[in-house]
């Protein structure tokens, strides 16, 4: 953690790593690079012909996925809370606009609800193994920047822990966490350097 995650606090993160490795030993380790996603399930998602429906469509397409490949019997079932798919979608909206755009898809027939109300997962229809690949998503933590990324928008990888940032200027390397941590780090090195010069 210290080494992969900047933000990384040992304090916010000592009881959730502590009762993962405590389940670690109930479950078959499972390597895995990424994902591809493929050209009938990208041309399903552009059809949409709606941008937030797109990133939406494609966040839940990239989890159904990743969830199949952790479990051959998930049958593309997706159980992320809400909030964190919009997140992951980069998609900004009202708790009831969430369940409009769900519905939307529905319609569509590219999803299906559980069965029992209490079951709030969801099940993507649109996964097409047998089409030829086309996409490769290896980072999962800004679904709905990789999408726009595939559709031609400004990006970069931020030059120390990998993630999409948009891109604002040509000289822009890093993500916004990161070129802040760096700063910090510059701070307290000159810092350093004007206490080690004044004894």
């Amino acid at each position: 953690m210290k080494k992969s995650y900047p933000r990384y606090n040992p304090v916010d993160w000592v009881t959730i790593i502590e009762k993962y490795a405590h389940k670690a030993g109930k479950y078959k380790l499972l390597e895995l690079d990424g994902i591809w996603i493929t050209t009938n399930e990208l041309k399903t998602i552009t059809d949409l012909n709606n941008k937030v429906l797109e990133r939406l469509a494609f966040t839940l397409l990239c989890l159904a996925k990743f969830k199949n490949k952790r479990n051959e019997n998930n049958n593309s079932w997706v159980n992320n809370e809400d909030s964190e798919i919009f997140k992951l979608a980069r998609i900004t909206t009202s708790a009831f606009d969430k369940d409009i755009r769900f519905n939307q898809l529905r319609k569509l027939g590219l999803l299906e609800y559980a069965r029992k109300i209490s079951n709030l997962n969801i099940q993507v229809l649109y996964v097409d193994d047998k089409s030829k690949n086309e996409l490769f998503i290896s980072d999962f933590r800004e679904l709905g920047y990789e999408y726009l990324l595939y559709k031609g928008g400004s990006f970069i990888r931020c030059a120390d822990c990998g993630i999409l940032t948009r891109r604002t200027n040509n000289r822009i390397k890093y993500c916004k966490c990161c070129s802040n941590e760096n700063k910090l780090k510059l701070d307290r090195d000159r810092m350093g350097v004007i206490r080690k010069s004044r004894i």
